[in-house]
């Protein structure tokens, strides 16, 4: 077995952590969403986990636990989406597309 660093040891586990975060996320999301769910296509799903991932990684934790993910709505997740979708998520620098990101989560009461 080859040797692994606490450093990566430590990486692996913040990804599995925010993996998990998101995973949750998605799950109150598609809870309280519905049946509607599944107006969203597979590649939309993956979209919006990239987003997540993004700004719960930069978010602060303080006000990231305050979001009702559970209420968010059908309408909440399109805007969330378009972000991604007029956004390059791979040149846009990553505190632009959280910053946007963030305007619709923390609109959600």
């Amino acid at each position: 077995m080859p040797d692994v660093t606490k450093t990566e040891i430590g990486r692996r586990m913040y990804q599995l952590h925010k993996e998990k975060s998101v995973e949750k996320i998605i799950e109150k999301m598609r809870s309280n969403i519905g049946p509607d769910w599944k107006s969203f296509s597979g590649d939309e799903i993956h979209l919006l986990e990239r987003l997540l991932s993004a700004a719960w990684a930069n978010a602060e934790q303080s006000k990231w636990d305050k979001i009702p993910f559970s209420r968010i709505s059908k309408d909440d997740v399109r805007r969330i989406l378009d972000v991604g979708k007029y956004i390059d998520l791979d040149k846009t620098p990553q505190h632009t597309v959280v910053a946007e990101v963030e305007k619709v989560l923390f609109a959600v009461r």
